[in-house]
């Protein structure tokens, strides 16, 4: 049997605490080179391994490891094993934009809706990922950053995000 994507919520924006999320990154999930202006990301590994590019450098962490990324600096992390890594990050202050970004996505992966890399497939949900993570791009794909706002809030309008938040805003249980 496959391993599901799961995300649980340790610590909410919602109280005015840093957004603390505990989920696992399945074997070949990736984010490409991006970064966050409205908070910085720490990344903790409670299990397995994880690769993470940070600025020039490549790291390599095991268990008990972090990698802290400031605003504006560019990232992108990947599971390269062969095995689940369980990782926390921590979103600091603290962006309940940022924790439904991760429901949605988790919701998406587990129907069926995303990429072995965890890329959602829908142009809409794509966008509103990006979005509401506060994703920036970098390289050549940074001349897409004003389409990808404006298909987002377009979305946006037309209750695509209120749809989404719906099926995959379920924050109470540890499994989505």
């Amino acid at each position: 049997m496959k391993t599901q994507g799961y995300i649980k919520l340790v610590s909410s924006a919602d109280t005015g605490n840093n957004s603390v999320l505990e989920l696992n990154i399945l074997p070949g999930e990736k984010t490409p080179w991006h970064y966050h202006t409205l908070f910085s990301e720490t990344f903790e590994v409670l299990k397995g391994t994880l690769e993470v590019g940070k600025g020039k450098n490549i790291h390599h962490l095991l268990q008990g490891d972090k990698a802290t990324i400031e605003p504006n600096e560019k990232h992108y992390y990947h599971n390269v094993s062969s095995e689940e890594c369980v990782i926390t990050t921590t979103i600091e202050p603290g962006n309940k934009n940022f924790e439904h970004a991760l429901f949605i996505l988790n919701g998406l992966a587990k129907d069926g809706l995303a990429n072995d890399a965890g890329t959602p497939g829908k142009f809409s949900d794509l966008v509103l990922f990006v979005y509401l993570s506060n994703s920036k791009m970098v390289g050549f794909q940074k001349i897409a950053e004003p389409i990808f706002d404006f298909f987002a809030k377009a979305f946006i309008k037309k209750g695509h995000l209120n749809a989404l938040l719906q099926k995959y805003g379920n924050e109470t249980g540890n499994k989505i």
